[in-house]
């Protein structure tokens, strides 16, 4: 009880904060900026919104839990950057939940300053994990709508093809996903901050309300 009463406070008040405090988008520029991807930190690398790891962790590794080959990979997101942010030439997200959100909270617009970039989920294979990552700017990308619970990390439901007729061969090859939807980056922009675990207390965190 004392920590719903805490979550339900923590979404008041982030949602006051947010309404006062968002920062102003930038004004969209007659044509998008595109900044070459950076290299992915793989073996040391967490997520700049969650702070997962971007690679699969060994069995056990990770608070005790063991997830199939490449599972983290597969939804890996990056926004470069034209002028370094934070001392860093990019920022790695091992979820585009993760990237959207935080995109959001800190008014980060793809092709101003930055190019989004996500893994291409119909072109990667888990058994070879990060070297199959092949990633395809985000706003050129289709994406797959899943609701069964934990398909990808963060369960966010969300992963990215290079195609329609690639996400849709997906979701035929594996109707376990339960409903599915095909969505476009503008949507996603649209929609956020989009549904993922623990997505209050993130959103809080980051808009500086919980240390």
């Amino acid at each position: 009880m004392v920590k719903m009463l805490s979550a339900l406070g923590a979404s008041v008040a982030l949602a006051q904060h947010m309404h006062q405090q968002m920062p102003a988008q930038p004004a969209a520029p007659a044509s998008l900026e595109t900044i070459p991807a950076k290299a992915i930190p793989w073996d040391k690398g967490n997520c700049e919104f969650c702070e997962m790891p971007l690679k699969t962790p060994p069995p056990g590794a990770w608070m005790g839990r063991t997830f199939s080959p490449g599972f983290f990979e597969q939804t890996y997101s990056q926004i470069a950057l034209k002028e370094a942010q934070k001392g860093k030439e990019a920022f790695h997200f091992e979820s585009i939940a993760c990237m959207v959100n935080y995109a959001w909270v800190y008014g980060l617009r793809d092709g101003v300053g930055t190019t989004f970039y996500v893994t291409d989920r119909g072109a990667y294979d888990p058994a070879r994990g990060p070297e199959a990552v092949r990633l395809i700017p985000a706003r050129q990308a289709v994406y797959l709508w899943g609701e069964k619970r934990g398909w990808v990390v963060m369960d966010a439901k969300i992963a990215a093809f290079s195609s329609q007729e690639a996400a849709l061969a997906f979701a035929r090859a594996n109707p376990d996903l339960g409903r599915t939807r095909i969505l476009d980056w503008q949507t996603l922009v649209d929609l956020a901050p989009l549904p993922e675990m623990n997505l209050v207390n993130l959103l809080a965190k980051h808009a500086g309300l919980l240390k």
